[in-house]
């Protein structure tokens, strides 16, 4: 209750004594005053009474009319829905106020002499005064066999029993424990809590009323005792600050004591007209309950946290319907948020991390710089990431930051602009405060200013690469040289490099392929050419394997570094993959054009030698299936993919706005091309078989270069032959040859003759082998999920050969399919 209204409870009891005992001296009626009010807000007997309000009950409704009788019954219920739980003492009150005033005189109070020495004081005041003390000493009752079996109504001479503990003394020592001291009744446990000395003889209701009222010493314990291994544990500034908060708390808890403390000297001193009793403690400490048991739980739940996580934790205690606590959560989250509040702005204003205890949930990596800056050096550490941030937020955190270190480090940005910008928040420091920071609202102030922090710092990075850093001039060069954009400049560089590249690999240096490739560069580039890209371009030769020729391990590179180094370096290796798939397909169509031109020129050479032409008509047959393959191969890696890819690529730089987005974008589109060209994990299967099919090529290529030998060979030993015979005629004038000339003209002719047997059976099984494998290929691509490598098996058979060689080929692609396949492809176009 309030001071005021226990004012007016005060006032009243005095009138009634005044007004049932006479005119008393002025000590007496404080005596009076005293016991009755501690009378009526002791919890003494409520135990035993409480089973007696039916008895209580029925002793008025027997005094009542019948009609009378039913009004109370509802009355009664009434009272027993409603708040007040002191219902038994309402009911005698309404009892005894029906009683006579002589009677009532009679039955109203009754003081233990020995214990208040009333006898003494009544003695000198009159004989009002003697009459008044024996009304006094009688005992209030209903009658005699209620009064002492029932207990209705307590004798006041079993509180001051000398054998009992006084209610003064429990108040006093628990007050003693909600500071988690000892008293004389109250002793500690091992668990933070107190226990009542088993020698102490308190009555039940009064041990449970102290018993409750202690839980206020153990809360109080588990939160100092929290704090206390908190603070020895060192966990950083959050939790210094988590600390500082709820020591400020119990600053508020310590002077509520202090307060009651000097309410117990006051009435110990009689400094008012009555005490503290066990009710007056159990109604003041109901807030004081309430909030340490919040801080208990938040304690308890922050153990061993420390930095956002720990903030994590005292947020999850926001979320409750009852404003109290949510104020008082409130104000410990602001304390402990007060110094994340301060790593983040000097995060998004100097892009610095001070944070010696790890706490922030930016962390950066010391080791880490140039081209690996902006992928390693600084990462979100996510247990650290406090709950009310999300995911999206943490990350566009960091990117401001990251850029402000990418143009401070790598770009070598030291324009005025950081200058400006670190103004900018610290001005903002200044209006805000650290409220905002947990109230991440998508509209909210602190979000607003971050969103636009976010935009200028991405926006500058990506001016500062496509213009001051030439982003678009390098990706144009890598798709020119190391994707075979540049199609005069492979053809070129591989014509330059075939005498080289023909050597074993084990005999090759890279200096002087790389003046090969100079020349190249030289001979086949424009005025529009980039001078920066084209000394990019360098040589890398693989390790190289027994066996292997120079075609196997040259593969040419692209040197990047500095902020384009970021963008480009992670996929260095991935380009070298590509390029060295494409210089193959590129050799195999260079070798299948060299066979092809060579049977035209070599077709009338050999038109004297009728035994050939089958097998040149073999080898024409086999090359014109190869080339078909492998320029379907080149179009659709050059041209569906790669083409493809870039222009969706081209797309996304132009509205990329920031380098996350350019990161995204460029990884996408290597992707694309890794996937298009075969190289991806999906397609590795794709890929071994497709290596499989180009090596009946090389072999071909060996054969033929074998048979247009041994032809040549042959046809000038025929050559020859008929100009000894010609020679012969001019200087005998007879026509004829030598049997030792004829003999060896048959042997040779014999040995030709078998060796072009044996390579018709070698072309047939070369031409069932790459078939056979093509067929198996076209199975695969047919069986592919993805459209295109489905639309490339038709177009590889576009005759309808392997079709016919096999069912599995017969079922046309749906009419869904060649939908989706036609809007791919125009769609790239």
């Amino acid at each position: 209750m309030n001071p005021a209204e226990a004012e007016t409870i005060a006032d009243l009891v005095q009138n009634m004594i005044i007004s049932l005992c006479g005119e008393q001296k002025p000590e007496l009626i404080r005596r009076f005053m005293r016991f009755s009010l501690g009378l009526l807000s002791s919890t003494q007997g409520i135990e035993t009474l409480r089973e007696d309000e039916v008895t209580v009950a029925t002793y008025i409704r027997s005094k009542l009319s019948p009609r009378d009788a039913v009004q109370f019954d509802k009355l009664h219920n009434d009272l027993k829905d409603g708040p007040l739980k002191n219902r038994i003492s309402i009911l005698i009150f309404l009892l005894n106020m029906s009683q006579s005033a002589e009677a009532m005189k009679e039955r109203i109070f009754s003081f233990p002499d020995m214990k208040l020495g009333l006898n003494s004081i009544a003695s000198t005041s009159g004989q009002s005064s003697q009459t008044s003390c024996t009304q006094a000493q009688q005992v209030v009752s209903l009658n005699t066999t209620e009064t002492n079996s029932r207990g209705l109504l307590i004798n006041p001479s079993k509180i001051f029993n000398e054998e009992c503990i006084s209610e003064d003394v429990l108040v006093q020592d628990l007050i003693y424990s909600f500071q988690s001291v000892e008293g004389k009744i109250l002793k500690l446990d091992s668990s933070y809590g107190f226990q009542i000395d088993p020698v102490a003889k308190i009555n039940r209701s009064q041990k449970q009323a102290v018993l409750r009222l202690s839980e206020l010493g153990y809360l109080h314990n588990v939160v100092r005792k929290g704090l206390e291994r908190m603070s020895v544990a060192g966990a950083g500034r959050v939790a210094d600050s988590f600390v500082a908060a709820l020591h400020k708390e119990l600053s508020e808890y310590y002077r509520f004591i202090a307060i009651m403390q000097e309410e117990v000297n006051r009435s110990q001193n009689q400094m008012v007209m009555y005490g503290v009793t066990l009710s007056h403690l159990h109604l003041w400490t109901c807030d004081p309950l309430e909030t340490l048991k919040w801080l208990a739980s938040i304690v308890r739940a922050c153990q061993g946290q420390k930095g956002g996580a720990l903030a994590s934790t005292v947020y999850e205690f926001s979320y409750h319907g009852d404003a109290v606590v949510k104020n008082l959560v409130k104000r410990v989250l602001e304390s402990v948020c007060n110094p994340l509040y301060n790593m983040l702005m000097r995060w998004i204003a100097d892009g610095e991390l001070d944070d010696p205890y790890k706490e922030f949930f930016i962390q950066a990596c010391a080791d880490v710089s140039g081209d690996r800056m902006w992928h390693e050096k600084y990462q979100v550490r996510n247990s650290m990431v406090p709950s009310f941030i999300s995911k999206a937020q943490a990350k566009k955190i960091l990117g401001i930051g990251k850029s402000i270190n990418f143009l401070r480090e790598v770009c070598k940005d030291f324009s005025p602009w950081q200058d400006k910008h670190a103004d900018m928040f610290r001005n903002c420091d200044e209006e805000y405060n650290v409220e905002v920071f947990f109230d991440m609202d998508p509209d909210g102030r602190l979000q607003t200013m971050m969103n636009a922090a976010y935009k200028k710092t991405s926006t500058r990075v990506v001016e500062i690469l496509t213009k001051q850093y030439h982003l678009m001039d390098h990706l144009q060069g890598i798709k020119g040289y190391l994707l075979l954009g540049q199609g005069h400049f492979i053809q070129h560089l591989m014509h330059l490099l075939e005498p080289e590249l023909a050597k074993p690999a084990s005999s090759l240096y890279p200096h002087n392929i790389s003046s090969i490739l100079e020349t190249a560069i030289r001979a086949t580039s424009t005025k529009l050419d980039d001078l920066d890209v084209q000394k990019r371009l360098d040589v890398r030769l693989l390790a190289p394997s027994e066996s292997e020729t120079g075609w196997d391990v040259f593969i040419l590179d692209y040197n990047v570094d500095g902020p384009i180094g970021t963008i480009l370096e992670p996929c260095r290796q991935t380009y070298q993959t590509v390029f060295f798939a494409l210089w193959r397909a590129k050799r195999m169509e260079t070798i299948l054009s060299a066979i092809w031109k060579q049977q035209t020129t070599s077709a009338k050479m050999f038109r004297k030698m009728p035994e050939v032409l089958p097998i040149q008509n073999h080898i024409h047959l086999i090359t014109s299936s190869m080339v078909h393959l492998v320029h379907q191969m080149q179009y659709y890696f050059l041209f569906e993919v790669i083409e493809c890819s870039w222009d969706t690529f081209a797309k996304q730089l132009l509205q990329a706005t920031s380098l996350d987005d350019i990161i995204v974008a460029h990884n996408h589109f290597v992707d694309s091309v890794r996937h298009g060209t075969l190289l991806d994990e999906k397609s590795q299967e794709l890929m071994d078989h497709l290596r499989s099919v180009y090596s009946p090529i090389l072999d071909l290529q060996n054969l033929e270069e074998t048979f247009l030998a041994r032809a040549t060979q042959e046809y000038e030993a025929r050559l020859n032959g008929d100009n000894f015979v010609q020679t012969s005629y001019e200087q005998t004038k007879k026509w004829g040859r030598t049997n030792k000339k004829d003999q060896e003209a048959v042997e040779r002719e014999a040995a030709f003759s078998k060796y072009l047997n044996t390579l018709s059976i070698q072309l047939r099984l070369l031409s069932r082998t790459y078939q056979d494998r093509v067929k198996k290929f076209l199975l695969m691509l047919a069986s592919a999920e993805d459209v295109s490598l489905q639309l490339l098996s038709v177009r590889l058979d576009f005759n309808e050969y392997y079709k016919s060689k096999d069912s599995r080929l017969v079922a046309p692609l749906t009419y869904q399919h060649r939908r989706q396949s036609d809007q791919t492809f125009f769609g790239c176009k």
